[in-house]
């Protein structure tokens, strides 16, 4: 399945959002090979080091197709396109979210000297996480990939630390289509689809609907959740009311913590790849 690149029209999320910046990815897209945040990309993606980043690494997965790059990222794998269903979308992309975290994952590697593989497959199962916002900041579809340290100068208020550790942040996983309400309807419909699609709908037909992913959609509640969600560390889970100050602090210590038994934390700089 090849994804080709080009121009794409305009689609605003969020107006208040300056539009050169919303569109910062655009030219990303469209010339990779230009920009010094790239760290890979081929016909499908762009992986970047995100330009604030929210923790010592913090990636960003970029699919490049003009069907897909403005989609609602909520939205993105619940449609059939013309060249590939959700479910091939979300696979695909599902193995470019891995490769991030590769990437992470061998940096932290490399920079801390861990030659144990089972702290650092650990580091990479439990401590790198991808997923979206549910109300996004920019234009073009983007997937975080992002370590749970959140021990970044770029981390600066609540809304900053809660759009990453709320419901306002939904993970990866929760975007497979076949767990989506309004996917199932579309594939029971049998519309244009090839033999792939007909097992897939098969086998959502026979699970139960209950298991089906909702997602909180209403602007008010979500941005509810990021201003007004008491501050909790994501590591211990102790609650720091609405103290930034003392959430960043304790954040300091977990990073020494965390870091520390498994080499030199000095040797951490921001998104150093």
């Amino acid at each position: 399945m090849k994804l080709h690149n080009k121009n794409l029209f305009n689609l605003s999320y969020c107006s208040s959002i300056d539009m050169s910046f919303a569109n910062a990815f655009q030219k990303i897209i469209d010339q990779p090979e230009k920009f010094d945040s790239v760290l890979f990309h081929d016909e499908n993606v762009v992986i970047i080091k995100d330009m604030f980043p929210k923790a010592v690494r913090h990636l960003l997965v970029i699919p490049r197709h003009p069907d897909v790059t403005h989609q609602h990222p909520l939205d993105v794998f619940n449609s059939n396109y013309k060249d590939f269903t959700g479910e091939e979308s979300y696979k695909m992309i599902e193995e470019y979210v891995d490769r991030a975290k590769n990437l992470i994952a061998d940096s932290l590697r490399e920079k801390l000297g861990v030659k144990d593989d089972a702290s650092v497959q650990e580091l990479r199962n439990n401590f790198i996480k991808a997923g979206v916002h549910s109300i996004p900041s920019l234009n073009n579809l983007h997937i975080h990939v992002i370590t749970q340290d959140f021990h970044s100068p770029r981390l600066k208020n609540r809304k900053h630390y809660n759009s990453f550790t709320t419901k306002f942040f939904v993970p990866f996983d929760q975007l497979n289509p076949l767990y989506n309400e309004v996917y199932n309807r579309l594939i029971n419909r049998n519309d244009n689809f090839d033999s792939a699609s007909e097992t897939s709908s098969a086998e959502v037909q026979d699970s139960d609907q209950s298991e089906f992913t909702r997602h909180t959609r209403s602007v008010v509640v979500l941005e509810n959740i990021i201003k007004s969600t008491p501050l909790k560390c994501t590591i211990c889970h102790k609650t720091f009311g609405n103290s930034m100050v003392k959430l960043k602090d304790h954040l300091s210590e977990e990073f020494e913590k965390k870091f520390s038994a498994l080499g030199n934390p000095e040797n951490l700089t921001i998104n150093d790849f």
